[in-house]
């Protein structure tokens, strides 16, 4: 069995700090990150996705 690599990965980290405005910071820049590769169509769900999942940790 091999290795299944998509040709266009991408890779990004972000460290947000214990802070209310934390959320706000990830869906900003998933926004911007996903707005820069043209996936407009998958905005709004991958923000909420990204808000939940910053909310609950």
């Amino acid at each position: 069995m091999g290795t299944v690599s998509l040709p266009h990965t991408w890779v990004y980290a972000l460290r947000l700090p214990h802070d209310p405005r934390a959320a706000r910071v990830a869906r900003m820049t998933v926004r911007a990150i996903l707005g820069g590769h043209g996936r407009h169509e998958v905005l709004d769900s991958v923000e909420l996705l990204t808000s939940e999942l910053v909310t609950n940790a």
